[in-house]
């Protein structure tokens, strides 16, 4: 006869596993592939409450991107959730690039980067939408996914954006898919069984329509420092590598619902499902972290004759040349965050100046973007009373979003 109190507790442990996995699942939407049953008695295992997903974010979570994937970007901007776009759900993932921003891991980039893949057929989709005021024509390529193998060599495989059309590349050869529409979101499914040899597969849906059918090589040999691809996502744009220059200066590109399927998952399991079915609105400067808090926090003296900061220059400070052992001079505006648009300055006093500076180090006189500072007419600075003002912008030539200015009255003696 069945013993009626074990039962019960039996079903209960198997009911309260089932609800923590379903809940952490809702909250969390980001996994790794499960590799063990919860217990001998529970019915319900973590794989079949997933189902074929390895990773699933729609970004609505307070703690979106959590460590399945590694950022990668240098700014406070470049990786952001957004509640101005969303493809379902309330928020998106906004990434942000400026041809002035540090290079990281060797490049100028704002990715998050996935594990090596463990199974070569894997299945890739998000939602993605490009503002065309933020993404504009370039003639330079941008490349919005790729699948990293090191050793030094450029990605066998990535999905690249150049002169507004939407390319893959497969092992050096350019495959033009079209138009890249902007101002619009758009669904992408990729299947791709990652192969050196005559097997490789990719299949490649756009808005539920099939674009892109290719079999062979994807892929290069594993060897020495060459290891399984790792899927990297956002923008990386290699002419803003050092001191390189394009078209353009910014780009900006969300994307949403982010998934990663293992072997056995489906088309259906993969496309990215649209709740928000409105107009996306435009980007205002409320809705993006970026414009939050943007100021000049401190002013520096700096000497141009040894490119050395001299002292934080305080509100009514009386500054002694002669003391501080300099001559040629120069003041750079230290900023929050440390990137931005540019910074305006407006000096009046002994000796009057007006400029405004588009890349750090923002300085008053300029400098040459490597830390070599200019010094104008300061050489030395006239004798006198002064008075600065340094005024943050979000974009180039005084453009965009003002931020909180900093002002400070000094007088320069010898």
């Amino acid at each position: 006869m069945r013993n009626t109190r074990n039962f019960i507790r039996k079903n209960q442990r198997v009911l309260a596993m089932s609800l923590l996995l379903a809940s952490l699942y809702s909250c969390r939407k980001d996994v790794m592939e499960p590799t063990a049953e919860v217990t001998e008695e529970s019915t319900v295992s973590a794989k079949s409450l997933l189902g074929n997903l390895l990773f699933h974010d729609n970004l609505d979570a307070l703690d979106f991107l959590t460590s399945y994937v590694s950022k990668q970007t240098g700014t406070s901007y470049g990786i952001t959730a957004s509640t101005a776009q969303y493809y379902n759900g309330t928020k998106s993932l906004r990434f942000e690039l400026r041809d002035s921003d540090p290079e990281v891991k060797n490049g100028t980039r704002s990715e998050i980067s996935f594990p090596d893949c463990e199974n070569l057929n894997r299945w890739y989709s998000y939602a993605l939408y490009a503002p065309s005021d933020k993404f504009k024509f370039d003639d330079d390529d941008d490349v919005i996914s790729q699948w990293h193998q090191g050793g030094g060599k450029t990605p066998a495989l990535c999905l690249r954006v150049q002169e507004d059309h939407l390319f893959i590349r497969v092992l050096g050869k350019w495959h033009d898919l079209g138009a890249f529409e902007k101002d619009k979101w758009q669904a992408y499914v990729l299947h791709v069984k990652h192969s050196a040899g005559s097997d490789g597969l990719i299949e490649f849906w756009r808005d539920g329509k099939k674009i892109f059918n290719y079999s062979g090589a994807n892929m290069y040999k594993v060897s020495g420092d060459m290891h399984n691809p790792n899927w990297k996502l956002g923008i990386y744009k290699s002419n803003w590598n050092g001191s390189g220059k394009t078209k353009t200066k910014e780009r900006v590109i969300y994307f949403d619902d982010i998934k990663l399927g293992n072997e056995k998952a489906t088309y259906n399991e993969m496309a990215p499902v649209q709740t928000n079915k409105t107009a996306p609105s435009k980007e205002t400067s409320t809705a993006e972290p970026v414009t939050s808090g943007r100021s000049v926090v401190s002013l520096a003296l700096v000497d141009a004759a040894t490119e050395k900061d001299v002292l934080t220059i305080a509100d009514g400070q009386t500054i002694s040349l002669s003391k501080l052992g300099i001559k040629k001079c120069n003041i750079r505006a230290n900023t929050a965050p440390a990137i931005l648009g540019s910074v305006k300055f407006e000096l009046s006093g002994k000796q009057s100046h007006k400029s405004h500076d588009n890349k750090a180090p923002y300085a008053l006189f300029g400098d040459d973007g490597n830390g070599n500072f200019y010094y104008g007419n300061w050489n030395p600075p006239a004798y006198g009373t002064y008075k600065l003002t340094a005024t943050p912008y979000s974009g180039d030539d005084m453009s965009g979003t003002v931020g909180t200015p900093k002002t400070i009255t000094f007088t320069i003696t010898k």
